[in-house]
């Protein structure tokens, strides 16, 4: 049976403190796609080798709506290239880089899609993984919290195959390029940020491991009322 080595998840230990109901009744419309392979956070190894550097996997996944023809959405964290690969069943093979992190999610017709996962595809003789882009907790990236909040609590994810993240930097702002507000967080959260009714903010997490590798997450935004 095909399995990546997958990483074991210590689970997050979460603020006190509970998040607006506006975020937790966020949700993304049409999630009708699951992911199967390659599997989420993980290491893959079951990559048929082409040349020295690239290898091929074949990537799975299951869909309730049966809405093909399907459009897999391939990003290489490395660079950030993506590339867009169409297929007319759930699988289809690929040809990816060696020692490579990769983001991925599957689309379909009538608006499906699946969530996006991450994974490092197996390099040779790697020593050391970049960390994971950090993801978004809360609030949840395009959410509209109570327009009566004057601070914000925010909550993030981010997984190293390592297990060696020592600290985050968090930028945050109204501009769509938001500046630094804060290096060398310890934890995965920040709180008590001010905000103003009617404003869109922007915020992303950079995250750092033992040795110095890092990652940037995606630009996350939300909306105040």
């Amino acid at each position: 049976m095909k399995r990546c080595l997958a990483f074991i998840l210590s689970g997050f230990i979460f603020s006190s403190c509970s998040p607006d109901l506006d975020v937790l009744e966020y949700t993304k419309a049409n999630i009708s796609i699951n992911l199967v392979f390659p599997e989420k956070d993980s290491e893959c190894t079951e990559g048929s080798a082409v040349s020295d550097t690239q290898s091929e996997v074949v990537f799975e996944w299951i869909d309730e709506r049966s809405s093909e023809p399907y459009i897999v959405h391939l990003t290489n964290i490395s660079n950030s290239e993506t590339v867009l690969i169409e297929s007319k069943n759930t699988e289809t093979p690929i040809v990816l880089e060696k020692g490579t992190p990769y983001s991925w999610y599957v689309t379909g017709k009538h608006n499906t899609s699946s969530e996006v996962w991450t994974f490092y595809n197996e390099g040779n003789g790697i020593e050391s993984f970049i960390p994971f882009p950090a993801t978004a907790l809360s609030p949840i990236s395009g959410a509209s919290i109570s327009r009566t909040s004057t601070t914000v609590n925010l909550r993030w994810n981010a997984e190293d195959l390592d297990n060696d993240i020592v600290g985050y930097d968090l930028y945050f702002g109204e501009s769509t390029d938001p500046e630094l507000l804060i290096s060398d967080i310890e934890t995965s959260s920040y709180s008590g940020i001010p905000v103003t009714s009617g404003k869109t903010y922007y915020w992303q997490i950079v995250t750092r491991d033992s040795i110095g590798n890092e990652s940037s997450s995606a630009i996350f935004s939300f909306s105040v009322g």
